[in-house]
């Protein structure tokens, strides 16, 4: 066993020998304090001056047409840059007026995180006019590039949206003329991102035209731009928010008490609530000029439901106190998400269906003939059936009803689950999950 230790008390006057180490050791302890200290002040510096500076925005927020293309899952606009493009947006716009685009056209291959590429290839439709190379603009994401052949010269009525930035396509080389940039989507990239989680990877054959997402109205449409690159940006940005479906979206400044209440009164209604807070950041700048363009105020916080502009906090309260606000959310699909995550984990039986689907009817049927009482949805007798639906497929990357889930899991569709009744696997599941009646 160690012995306690003493702790010797100098006597008063006596020279202890810490006391000229401790004389040593203090002014080490001050530089030590001094070298950090000069340490941070030098990264702060380097940090506050490496932040671009942007100067108030002059330039003015103005309208100018752009084309927009409607597809079934959805809307998307394209912005065309004669100035950088002069005879690729001269032929683009001569096809556009003939009505090319508005028939027998949409998007028939699909290369994830690469391009979407659409036109009339699948039934040979293409321009008499071809057009040469004309590279000036980076080819990032979003951008939307001319198709052609291995000729620099090659290019026709074929184009194709970058889902990703590929830098080395606009460039010229020895190898390669590059690829002409002459447009850009700046809003519905929330319908391009769903085509290309939808499609097949992959070109579609000639055979399958029925297979690609058609082009079933495109037309011109004014829409805000500024000549400003950052303040374009921003307006970029906040259209992908607003374009956010089934949702509420919040439009907030850094920690905002008003917007606290606001998400705890849509907290309680159990509603999907997306908040964008701005104006704090800069290098994002121009975010209240730009929401001031779009909407008529930068008053924050500000509240949309499914792309609506309901007001601040105060006009939630009043609707919420009028009791108006619960339908409202159902209505534009902001419970379907929660009210889907809890019937899938509180129910070990669930079917997303249709009344009218006779594969839904099948379903149903052979798990009725095993006595089990699922719990169903009837998409399509609910003001919340499409959000439902959406919800459904990027939860399970399955668009189609039946949707039929077991103890919180998809196991498929209509086919699955016959498949499952005669191999005996879907009385065994049920029987595990409780989902059968006694």
């Amino acid at each position: 066993m160690d012995a306690p230790r003493r702790h010797r008390v100098p006597r008063p006057g006596a020279r202890g020998g810490s006391t000229g180490s401790a004389l040593l050791r203090a002014p080490m302890f001050l530089a030590m304090i001094a070298f950090f200290g000069i340490g941070i002040v030098y990264h702060v510096y380097q940090f506050s001056v490496g932040l671009p500076a942007y100067a108030p925005l002059r330039e003015p927020f103005y309208n100018v047409s752009m084309v927009q293309f409607t597809t079934k899952f959805g809307q998307f606009t394209m912005e065309l840059y004669p100035n950088h493009a002069p005879q690729t947006v001269a032929l683009f716009a001569r096809l556009l007026n003939e009505g090319f685009y508005s028939e027998n056209t949409g998007f028939y291959r699909n290369e994830p995180n690469f391009l979407l590429q659409g036109g009339g290839f699948l039934v040979d439709k293409t321009s008499k006019k071809h057009v040469p190379v004309e590279v000036s603009l980076p080819s990032t994401e979003r951008m939307v590039i001319l198709a052609r052949s291995e000729k620099s010269d090659s290019g026709n009525s074929e184009f194709a949206v970058l889902l990703h930035d590929n830098l080395e396509l606009g460039v010229q080389t020895d190898d390669s003329p590059g690829f002409t940039v002459f447009g850009r989507v700046v809003q519905g990239w929330h319908t391009i991102e769903y085509i290309s989680k939808k499609m097949p990877e992959g070109f579609l054959s000639k055979n399958d035209q029925g297979r690609q997402v058609a082009f079933e109205k495109v037309e011109y449409v004014e829409r805000l731009t500024n000549d400003n690159d950052e303040a374009r940006k921003r307006l970029e940005e906040l259209n992908y928010v607003l374009e956010t479906k089934h949702t509420v979206n919040i439009f907030s400044e850094l920690d905002c008490p008003d917007t606290a209440e606001l998400k705890t009164i849509f907290s309680r209604l159990k509603a999907s609530v997306r908040t964008e807070e701005i104006g704090y950041s800069p290098g994002h700048p121009y975010e209240h000029e730009a929401l001031r363009a779009l909407v008529g105020t930068s008053a924050l916080p500000l509240v949309f439901i499914n792309h609506e502009l309901i007001g601040g906090l105060a006009e939630v309260k009043a609707m919420d106190a009028a009791g108006t606000l619960p339908t409202l959310l159902e209505r534009s699909g902001a419970l379907a998400e929660p009210i889907v995550w809890n019937a899938i984990h509180h129910f070990p039986l669930v079917v997303f269906s249709k009344s009218y689907c006779p594969y839904c009817k099948k379903a149903k049927e052979v798990l009725a003939d095993l006595g089990a009482k699922p719990v169903v949805f009837e998409l399509d007798q609910r003001a919340d059936g499409a959000a439902m639906q959406d919800f459904l497929f990027r939860l399970t990357g399955q668009s189609t009803v039946p949707n039929v889930f077991i103890k919180g899991r998809s196991i498929g569709g209509s086919d699955k689950t016959v498949a499952m009744y005669k191999s005996g696997e879907l009385k065994e599941r049920l029987t595990r999950a409780g989902a059968l009646t006694a």
